[in-house]
C-alpha cells in the first residue's frame, strides 16, 4: 500500500485510530477525517512521529459541505484517493417511543447520510482517476441483529450493509469493490467507560459470545485492510461479521460461556 491514500472518516475513533494505524503501518498515507479535530491531529502526529504520513480534516459528515470540502482537501494535498474506510457514528440510547425526531436524524445523517456523502465524493475522485479503489464501511452486527433501545442505530447499520450492496454493482464496472463489515461489540474506550458505569452490562454481553471476549479495534482494523489489499480483490458487496461467534449465539447454553 506505499503511497496509496487512505481516507478514514471518524479517523479519531477507537475502531477508526485502529484503521489509521494499520494503513499508516502498510506505508498509506492516512486522511484522518473526524468532527474531532484535535482527536484527529493528535492521532496524525502520532503516525508521522512513527515514521508514517498523515494529516488531520476537520469533518462533519453530516453536512455536505463539509464532506465535499474534506475530499477536495485530500485529493489537493495527496494528489488521489485510493481507499475509504467510514467509521463515524453515534449511538443514541432510547426507546423508540422516546425518540424524537430529532434524535432519529442524528442517526441517519452521522450513520448513513455521511457514509452516503463520502462514498459518492470519494466514488466520483476513484472514477476520475480510473485505477479502480476499495471502499469498506463499518456497520454492525445491529444491522442484523437489533439492539432494544436503540432506535435508529440498527436501522442505520443496516442502511449500510444495503448500501455497500449496491455501490458494489454500480461501480464495478469502474474497478471499485466495496464492502460492509459488521463488529460485534468492540472494545473501544466509550465502551471502557460504558462498562465502568455499567459493570454487570458486560457480563450479560460476554454470556452470549462465544469466544468469551469482545472484538480488539485493532482485529477490526485487520479485517479492514485486508478488504483494501490486492488479495480481496474479488470481495465486493459482502457483509462481513467480525463477532466472535455473536451472531450464531441463539441457542448457546449458558453454562458454556
Amino acid at each position: 500500500m506505499k503511497d496509496k491514500v487512505v481516507v478514514v472518516a471518524g479517523g479519531a475513533g477507537g475502531i477508526g485510530a485502529a484503521v489509521c494505524r494499520g494503513f499508516a503501518a502498510r506505508g498509506a498515507r492516512v486522511a484522518a477525517c473526524d468532527l474531532d479535530v484535535e482527536g484527529a491531529r493528535a492521532l496524525a502526529e502520532s503516525i508521522e512521529a512513527a515514521g508514517g504520513a498523515a494529516l488531520a480534516v476537520h469533518t462533519d459528515v453530516s453536512d455536505e459541505s463539509s464532506v465535499v470540502s474534506s475530499v477536495r482537501r485530500v485529493v489537493e494535498e495527496c494528489g488521489r484517493i485510493d481507499y475509504l474506510v467510514y467509521c463515524a457514528g453515534n449511538n443514541i440510547k432510547a426507546p423508540t417511543l422516546e425518540l424524537s425526531l430529532e434524535q432519529w436524524q442524528s442517526a441517519l445523517d452521522t450513520h448513513l447520510t455521511g457514509a452516503f456523502l463520502a462514498c459518492r465524493e470519494a466514488g466520483r475522485q476513484m472514477v476520475k482517476q480510473g485505477e479502480g479503489g476499495r471502499i469498506a464501511l463499518v456497520s454492525s452486527v445491529a444491522a442484523m441483529s437489533p439492539i432494544p433501545e436503540r432506535g435508529a442505530y440498527g436501522p442505520a447499520k443496516a442502511g449500510l450493509v444495503n448500501l455497500a450492496g449496491m455501490l458494489a454493482l454500480e461501480w464495478a464496472r469502474h474497478g471499485i469493490n466495496v464492502n460492509a463489515v459488521c463488529p460485534g461489540v468492540a472494545l473501544t474506550p466509550m465502551t471502557k467507560m460504558v462498562y465502568e458505569r455499567d459493570p454487570e452490562l458486560r457480563a450479560q454481553r460476554l454470556k452470549r459470545m462465544p469466544l468469551g471476549r469482545e472484538v480488539l479495534p485493532e482485529e477490526i482494523a485487520d479485517l479492514v485492510v485486508f478488504l483494501c489489499g490486492e488479495r480481496a480483490s474479488y470481495i465486493s458487496g459482502a457483509a462481513i461479521p467480525i463477532d466472535g461467534g455473536f451472531l450464531n449465539s441463539g441457542f448457546l447454553p449458558e453454562q458454556w460461556g
